[in-house]
């Protein structure tokens, strides 16, 4: 289409590409003499004329050819705008072109020539814009840096004075923009910083940079730990201020100073505390990230020789593995857990160790979870509570004994009583009685005497009777205890007046003897003797039940009732039930609390102990 036009230009203008006046000839050596690239064209835009720099700038430039058409559409579209319209006359206009892959600046002159031709100066401006552009671009960027930052990012002329500060600054500080200009940086700090920062600040104005930690008081009164470099601004050379990045790093100093603490008690404390991954289960087991000074002084092990190892290496062959595997099955349920285990030292010596472990979960997708563990040495405990269980082992079976013995002596007094001076005393009666009747011419007197001692023998007698069934029942060994236990319960309700229900629940044929029996009978007596000293009860209910396998005997009374806890109402009687029912392998519970009564429950096996 070009090349069409600038045919039908030439043929319809010949006489513009004629030979030139000497006055157009004037013109034309005047636009070659012109600074820079010059072209002149017509109102419609055709090139009538170009300089040897035109020519050497644009090489696609040609005598005929119209300008506009070399031009990107919207700057062609505006030149021709300005080349038909005479409104900018006197006035020159300027617009930016691209011509090719340059970009041009069209600098069009307002007035034309007597041809009505115009001039245009171009300019190839690509390097200039390219530059402008980078420059803008490197301005945006310093701006997001500077504003859009998450740190305190601010300036200062060399008096240390604010000249600009983004958002994170005024956050930091707790003022406004307005408030914050022209302040000076120092008077923001602790006081015990300011003399820090000034120096700082003057290594900057020496052309160094400076990094400090300091105190930023903020407005509300609380202090803001910071992080503070300041780097000097350079033009041409000379430092003419200086940039500040403040990061607040209170957060990070507080963590900082609760491990430095943590730090310290841990190489301080004698427990060990001992941190591992979570994983895996099978060989060689999760490996130890981090354990505490304390763990060579109970397993021997320094703690580098332990950190990217497993725990199991602590384990050996009296290392019960039941207990490891209930440890496991917590863990895996993220559940804390305390297990006592035997590990052994690295000398081979076996310990005792008490471990607590507990699950550290991930705070943040991505980070690790974690198990730790307080481990401590309790050998010498463990061997104090064998020692225990040994000498309580030792007085239980004394106290059996005693018991056994004091049984006996009790049963041997009983029958004595019985038997020997029961006898003797019945004898007695009988003989008194013979005697009265043999010797009826007796005065009075006498008879009535003879008659007085028939009655004291006969109480007597009572009393020696009462005191052997007090001593050991014989029924206990000949029926058993539900009708020993029948039997003094009839005699406690008609002597203390209160009012006495009694249950049973019996197994067809059973009758529970020996010594299941001795000690079922002796709680009960124990219970209604305290009942009778201490409750101030009006109703006692005792329910008794047999199975195959278990006697159970409750004794419930409506009294003033008891604090179980309190030591001094653990007296002997109560200890003595519990040995007794201990011996026998049974449960004994006392429920009460002061004002609502009390419940005794005594529970004993029926097969393996003393009931033959």
């Amino acid at each position: 289409m070009k090349a069409s036009h600038v045919r039908s230009f030439k043929k319809g203008n010949s006489q513009a590409f004629s030979i030139p006046s000497p006055r157009l000839r004037v013109m034309m050596s005047a636009l070659d003499a012109m600074p820079g690239a010059m072209v002149q064209v017509d109102r419609e835009g055709y090139i009538h004329d170009l300089n040897e720099m035109a020519r050497h700038l644009v090489d696609q430039l040609q005598l005929g050819d119209s300008l506009p058409e070399t031009l990107d559409a919207g700057a062609a579209r505006y030149l021709k705008h300005l080349l038909g319209n005479g409104e900018h006359a006197g006035n020159t206009r300027e617009l930016e072109a691209l011509i090719g892959r340059r970009r041009y600046r069209l600098a069009v002159a307002g007035r034309a020539d007597p041809a009505d031709r115009l001039v245009i100066k171009l300019t190839d401006i690509t390097e200039f814009r390219e530059l402008s552009e980078r420059v803008a671009l490197s301005e945006q960027r310093f701006r997001s840096l500077f504003y859009e930052n998450p740190d305190a990012v601010f300036s200062l002329d060399v008096e240390g004075r604010f000249i600009d500060a983004n958002r994170c600054t005024l956050h930091m500080v707790g003022i406004a923009t307005d408030e914050l200009k022209h302040s000076h940086w120092v008077d923001f700090a602790d006081p015990d910083d300011q003399d820090r920062i000034r120096s700082s600040l003057e290594a900057v104005l020496c052309g160094d940079s400076s990094s400090i930690r300091c105190r930023v008081i903020h407005r509300d009164g609380r202090t803001v730990h910071a992080y503070v470099t300041h780097v000097p601004i350079l033009v041409d050379g000379h430092v003419v201020g200086v940039f500040g990045i403040a990061r607040d790093r209170t957060e990070h100093y507080r963590l900082e100073e609760s491990r430095r603490l943590l730090s310290a008690a841990m190489a301080r404390v004698q427990d060990v505390i001992l941190i591992t991954e979570t994983g895996p289960r099978e060989d060689p087991g999760p490996a130890i990230v981090f354990v505490n000074e304390s763990v060579e002084s109970i397993t021997g092990y320094r703690p580098d020789e332990l950190v990217g190892r497993s725990a199991r290496i602590l384990h050996g062959p009296d290392t019960d593995l039941a207990r490891l595997d209930r440890i496991w099955a917590a863990l895996e349920e993220r559940q804390p857990v305390r297990e006592e285990l035997v590990n052994y030292r690295k000398d081979g010596t076996p310990f005792w160790n008490e471990i607590e472990i507990v699950h550290i979960p991930a705070r943040t997708p991505g980070e690790k979870e974690y198990f730790a563990s307080v481990q401590r040495d309790i050998t010498e405990a463990k061997q104090r509570e064998l020692e225990l269980r040994r000498s309580r082992e030792e007085l239980r079976r004394l106290y059996k004994a005693q018991d056994s013995m004091l049984e006996k002596e009790r049963l041997r007094i009983a029958r004595d009583l019985h038997d020997e001076l029961g006898q003797t005393l019945t004898a007695l009666k009988l003989d008194l009685g013979v005697a009265i009747a043999d010797n009826v011419e007796l005065p009075t007197g006498h008879i009535r005497r003879l008659q007085e001692l028939v009655r004291l023998v006969d109480s007597t007698i009572g009393q020696v009777r009462e005191i052997a069934s007090n001593l050991r029942p014989a029924m206990l060994d000949d029926l058993g205890f539900e009708s020993a236990a029948e039997w003094f319960l009839d005699r406690c309700a008609g002597r203390e007046g209160i009012d006495i229900r009694w249950h049973k629940r019996l197994v067809d044929g059973s009758r529970t003897t020996g010594e299941t029996a001795t000690v079922l009978y002796r709680i009960l007596q124990e219970c209604m003797t305290n009942i009778s000293r201490h409750a101030n009860a009006a109703a006692v209910t005792i329910d008794y039940e047999e199975t195959p396998h278990r006697a159970k005997l409750v004794v419930e009374d409506d009294g003033v009732g008891f604090d179980p806890g309190t030591r001094n109402h653990e007296g002997f009687g109560l200890v003595g039930m519990r040995e007794r029912v201990a011996m026998l392998g049974g449960g004994l519970s006392v429920e009460s609390s002061p004002g609502t009564g009390t419940r005794v429950l005594v529970t004993l096996p029926l097969t393996g102990y003393g009931n033959d």
